[in-house]
């Protein structure tokens, strides 16, 4: 249970007599806080006592005082015996059976009744009963209502009629403690049946997203890729027009699609978030840019404002804040009808502060607590008139908290909204050497790589091969992954892109066996294709021996950045077609 190893006396104390638990502990570590916690209370109470009887005229014998210190004694070394078993069970069975012991040695030896002021007969029952549990705090109320009634019979100075009386209130409490601990166990049993129902059903649902967003990945690749080809074919304007809006809407279906999947891996806990250098102005200018064409289009105007205290470069994860601010960019233009939409940037004590802000449709108090939650927008109307998920403000909710700030909203209906976020400032310093940038509408030229293919769908297939045929590559195309480690044996290749669920042999076997196999294309780099790419998932194709992992539906672009990382020396550089 402990997580830390605790520093000074008053802390070691502190955890050997009240051990710390964890968040969601369960009854069994309450049981053995209780334990430790007890063991030193009664201890301290105990000595308490013996200074007492020794400060007053007793009848106690020497024998009988030195057993009663070795009992105080022993109860502060209870919470060791749990330390070492970790188990309740032992260390409460040593600390009832010491408890008794003291007990009876008081009883019996103190004629002034000292006893009946001072000791707790019902102790043993109820330590019973909260540290071990009911059968055990059975037993231990057997013991002492006999213990009570023999005593009074065997020593003369004890009231039979007392130590009968004594007896039954103690049984008759310990029933009612019995039925009060079976419901609170009833409840705790219940209250843990609904979290694991809850845990599974979200688990459930986590998986059902992934798999759709698999299943939708995939014809969306062959949509996205011949919506590509045709673009890049002799077409007239009329025909330009209609493939601009196809692959717009593959786009707006990928952001779609992409949301569902970052609610998967955030559900899942797969989302990590990198501190990297990269220059503040470009990445609104980048996303901004990204969005003029969409404002433009509703005749909204687009203001870019940088406040001169913004460092010019800082460190986080820019892929994650760019998602973020197109998001809120975005949905203002989204739900705006006219005026003016400004992006702006500045510094708040120590954090960056950015803000989009909108004269559109505004929200209600009551919908402004709700814009952040789970697949929720502001009202169903506004569902029904703008569509979407409602998972992009949740996404966003979820990634500024990964990245230690916060996200809100200031709106007004009918007046438009300020979205908001913060997050902590890290000035950092330009790199010595930036990646550089391939030229718009250039791609790399691979003439005369070899390339191996494995893919079974076979509008994916065509995709691929239009797509490395006019980088000047030489394609063998292969349709599962037995036949692929054929060709492995009889012909050495320059990549190898691998599809992961095959009709045989799937494309991580085909790739464990190929690295684990001596021939000319054991150390072949080698890219999974593939629509499932969840962390979990791509960490398994990396461990499979793969280099690389390329998700489902990619551009002729990604796989030619793909290709130029793994395939050494690039012949040249071509427009694209």
């Amino acid at each position: 249970m402990n997580t830390q190893p605790p520093t000074g006396v008053f802390a070691l104390l502190k955890d050997y007599f009240w051990p710390r638990q964890e968040e969601d502990h369960s009854f069994e570590e309450t049981r053995a806080r209780l334990l430790c916690g007890f063991s030193g209370i009664i201890g301290f109470v105990a000595a308490l006592h013996n200074l007492h009887i020794l400060s007053t005229d007793t009848q106690f014998s020497t024998a009988v005082t030195a057993l009663s210190v070795i009992c105080v004694i022993s109860y502060f070394f209870v919470p060791m015996i749990w330390q070492k078993t970790q188990k309740t069970g032992p260390a409460t069975f040593v600390f009832i059976a010491l408890y008794l012991f003291h007990t009876n040695i008081q009883m019996m030896n103190d004629v002034g009744y000292h006893w009946r002021q001072e000791i707790f007969l019902i102790g043993p029952p109820v330590l019973a009963l909260l540290l071990v549990g009911l059968r055990a705090a059975a037993l231990a109320t057997g013991v002492i209502a006999i213990n009570l009634i023999v005593a009074a019979i065997w020593l003369d100075h004890l009231p039979f009629g007392s130590m009968v009386v004594v007896a039954a209130v103690c049984v008759t409490l310990m029933i009612g403690l019995a039925m009060f601990h079976n419901e609170i166990e009833r409840k705790e049993q219940r209250l843990i049946e609904l979290r694991d129902e809850a845990q599974r059903a979200d688990r459930e649902k986590s998986d059902f997203l992934a798999k759709m967003s698999h299943e939708i990945r995939t014809p969306l690749n062959g949509l996205s890729g011949i919506l590509q080809l045709l673009d890049e074919s002799d077409l007239n304007e009329d025909q330009k027009s209609l493939v601009a809006t196809g692959r717009s809407s593959g786009r707006s279906l990928m952001r779609l699609i992409n949301d569902v999947l970052d609610y998967s891996k955030i559900a899942a806990h797969g989302i990590t978030i990198e501190n990297t250098p990269f220059a503040t102005r470009e990445l609104l200018t980048s996303v901004s840019t990204a969005q003029a064409a969409a404002a433009k289009a509703k005749e909204l105007d687009l203001v870019l404002e940088v406040a001169a205290d913004v460092p010019a470069w800082i460190s986080a994860d820019a892929t994650r804040l760019n998602q973020v601010i197109t998001n809120l960019l975005g949905n203002a233009i989204k739900f705006s009808q006219e005026g003016t939409i400004t992006l702006q940037m500045s510094v708040q004590d120590t954090n960056l502060y950015v803000a989009v802000t909108d004269q559109g449709i505004g929200l209600t108090q009551e919908a402004q607590k709700r814009v952040f939650n789970k697949f929720e927008q502001a009202s169903s109307a506004t569902n029904r008139r703008y569509g979407g998920t409602g998972l992009g403000l949740s996404i966003s909710k979820e990634l500024i908290e990964l990245m230690d700030g916060k996200i809100g909203v200031d709106s007004t209906p009918f007046k438009g909204s300020t979205f908001w976020f913060t997050v902590p400032l890290i000035p950092a310093e330009q790199p010595k050497s930036l990646p550089q940038q391939p030229a718009p509408n250039a791609l790399a030229s691979f003439e005369g790589a070899e390339i191996l293919v494995v893919e079974d769908n076979r509008t994916n297939q065509m995709i691929v091969r239009r797509f490395l045929e006019s980088m000047d590559v030489n394609v063998e195309i292969v349709d599962d992954g037995r036949p692929a480690l054929q060709r492995c044996t009889a012909k050495r290749y320059d990549l190898i892109l691998m599809d992961i669920q095959l009709l045989d042999m799937d494309g991580v076997e085909a790739t464990e066996i190929l690295r684990a196999t001596p021939g000319p294309n054991q150390n072949t780099p080698i890219v999974a294709l593939s629509a499932n790419i969840l962390p979990e998932q791509t960490n398994a194709y990396l461990k499979a021996g793969m280099n690389a992992c390329l998700g489902k539906p990619f551009r002729k672009d990604e796989l030619s950045k793909v290709i130029g990382e793994l395939v050494k020396a690039p012949k040249a550089d071509k427009p694209a077609a």
